[in-house]
């Protein structure tokens, strides 16, 4: 008699082979969130403000990580709960090897101002990570957004930003055993440059590639080449020792596009010698600045086409300037754009794929120098260059939990600010075959998930994928669930916010996410009261079958793979049918991946049922892996 199928984390077949349609109509809202509001400021916070005595402590200390399960792991932790004003950085790279290290903003000290502020870094060495970060990596100097990328030759590189100096701040180290080397990225263009992202590429992979915007007027800055917030280029053949390129202006990313820019409103990434640019202005077109040069010669691609041209706020502009009246729009003169946060992937082809909140815009006050956002849009907008110019698809909007074509929520007053979409922070990653992963941020629908000190939804994080370099979209996926969670019981009070995904993804999707548990932040938006935010780790298998060399990972049931009894306490069996006899291995793993044991065979009752000695190990969620020829499957165990 066969054994009873696995049921635990059956989301593997929802996430990994329910594809949904090339486009998604978008839900309902109820009237009222067909309110605009002013868009908050989108600077961090200086170093000068004040709002709360310095140094009063914050709230939500870090339970012992022994109460914690073993599918999520926290590996740092922050008060300074601010990790971008719209696009995310790259803060996780994935080593062929199977290390990973994550990065963000830390700041734990003297709110709101955090002197301590700068970067925090962890990571897995292929058995465990460090202790939870506490301190940044800077060994005196107050940074913020980090970026982090390895090279071809295992070189690290982060980059952050100097914001007292006007400057980006560079951290490089060979390997993990050499220490951290601290200097500043060369910038003569006299506002200064911050906010940086980085990319790597190059016919070695050891270039480098960097972003940066000049500073804003709005922060003490000065306009740049006739634009505020001027996008600059920057490029190290060396993995960020010198750098080659400095303060380059690219063709077309100038002052004939657009007058302003947004603080992160933009996104890099290269392969090879293929390096490509994105910028999310909401007023200006969605574009794509693509290289195959390594970054010396420069073509320019719309994704999305913004119905006014280099559009400066109070200029103003009537129905007539408009594409025709759409119902979904909130008022006449709400205009659909991009809410300055989306994401960039150059898949294995060199070709760019593009993602954004949505986001309707308006400037209503021709003298006020400011504009209004609709908090209650949504929806994640979708992009490649198969797809033709001015051709975005919606391939997610927030996810209809009680199916009633709704979205309820019942006023923008129950949205917390963060000054985006209802579905937002993008982040995307790719396997060796092609597969792609995006992670974003959503509000949740319904009573259940609604904070009760502010009467505001929680946000969670989902993941969604597709197989056919992005014509189909799997169901999303919220993690935000009992079986992953380091905390079960408080999945309905969880405020999940920043994912950042390991651009390079193998058979787990590792991401790196913010949670606390009140929606909303304390640096800016609705200005809650400073608390521990935790800096979560989560590495979710794929399901997906892919060629890693000369093995490839199939699902269990491939095999005909089930363990049971599963909880299991001192011991476990695993059947299985490996094709024509063939030799195999078991092998049982930890969630990241290192090897626990080799079964042993030798109380085998015949060659398809082994017997799993538990004795011994501690309670926790592990991998059984079959490989068999030159195939590979993996089914979960949880041990009681």
């Amino acid at each position: 008699m066969r054994l009873l199928k696995l049921t635990i984390f059956l989301w593997l077949a929802a996430f990994a082979f329910h594809p949904r349609s090339t486009a998604q109509s978008q839900l309902k809202r109820h009237p009222a969130l067909n309110q605009a509001v002013p868009k908050p400021a989108v600077a961090e916070l200086c170093a000068e403000g004040e709002r709360v005595p310095a140094g009063d402590a914050v709230s939500n200390p870090i339970p012992p990580v022994s109460f914690r399960a073993a599918t999520e792991f926290p590996i740092g932790s922050t008060s300074y709960d601010l990790q971008t004003n719209s696009s995310m950085a790259r803060r996780v790279s994935r080593t062929p090897d199977g290390q990973v290290m994550a990065t963000w903003t830390i700041g734990l000290e003297q709110a709101p101002a955090f002197p301590d502020r700068g970067t925090g870094y962890n990571r897995f060495d292929g058995a465990g990570w460090g202790d939870q970060t506490t301190a940044r990596l800077e060994a005196s100097l107050r940074t913020g957004w980090p970026a982090h990328v390895v090279t071809a030759s295992g070189k690290e590189l982060i980059v952050c930003h100097d914001f007292s100096a006007i400057n980006p701040y560079s951290l490089r180290r060979n390997g993990p055993d050499e220490p951290w080397i601290e200097a500043d990225v060369p910038v003569t263009a006299g506002p200064g440059t911050v906010w940086p992202r980085i990319a790597v590429g190059g016919p070695d992979g050891e270039t480098i590639h960097m972003i940066a915007i000049t500073f804003p007027i709005a922060n003490g800055g000065v306009e740049y080449e006739g634009v505020d917030g001027h996008i600059l280029y920057y490029r190290s053949p060396d993995a960020g020792a010198t750098w080659d390129v400095t303060d380059a202006i690219i063709p077309g990313l100038d002052s004939g596009f657009m007058g302003f820019m947004t603080a992160d409103a933009y996104a890099i990434d290269a392969r090879g010698e293929t390096v490509a640019i994105a910028v999310f202005n909401g007023w200006a077109d969605v574009n794509v600045y693509k290289s195959t040069d390594n970054g010396n010669s420069w073509e320019t691609i719309t994704a999305y086409d913004f119905p006014l041209e280099r559009y400066e706020i109070d200029q103003g502009y009537t129905v007539e300037d408009l594409p025709p009246y759409d119902p979904a729009q909130p008022d006449s003169l709400a205009i659909f754009t991009n809410d300055d946060s989306g994401a960039l992937l150059l898949d294995h082809d060199g070709m760019a794929h593009v993602w954004f909140g949505q986001m309707y815009l308006q400037d209503d006050d021709l003298t006020d120098g400011n504009w209004t956002f609709y908090p209650g849009t949504g929806g994640i907008a979708y992009w490649n260059e198969s797809f033709g110019e001015d051709s975005i698809r919606t391939i997610v909007d927030v996810e209809d939990l009680n199916g009633n074509d709704t979205i309820d929520i019942a006023s923008i007053d129950n949205i917390a600010n963060y000054g985006l979409s209802l579905t937002s922070h993008p982040s995307v990653g790719i396997d060796t075959c092609g597969n792609i992963f995006l992670a974003y941020s959503s509000v949740m629908e319904g009573d259940a998930f609604i904070a009760l000190e502010d009467n505001q939804h929680y946000r969670h994080v989902y993941l969604t994928s597709s197989t056919d370099g992005g014509e189909t979209w799997a169901a999303p996926y919220d993690i935000i669930n009992e079986d992953i969670v380091f905390e079960p019981d408080l999945v309905a009070f969880y405020e999940a916010v920043f994912p950042a995904i390991a651009r390079d993804v193998g058979s787990n999707v590792d991401l790196i996410y913010q949670q606390d548990f009140r929606p909303g932040l304390a640096v800016q938006g609705d200005m809650d009261p400073f608390e521990i935010n935790f800096i979560n780790f989560v590495s979710i298998p794929t399901g997906y079958s892919c060629m890693v060399g000369a093995e490839e990972t199939v699902s269990p049931e491939y095999f005909q793979m089930e363990v049971q009894p599963n909880p299991a306490r001192s011991e476990a069996w695993v059947s299985f049918e490996p094709e024509r006899n063939a030799r195999y291995a078991l092998s049982l793993h930890n969630l990241m991946g290192q090897k626990v044991a080799d079964v042993d065979t030798d109380e085998a009752f015949g060659h398809n049922l082994q017997r799993i000695d538990l004795s011994g190990l501690p309670a926790g969620l592990y991998l059984v892996r079959l490989q068999a020829e030159d195939k590979a499957a993996v089914a979960r165990l949880m041990v009681r």
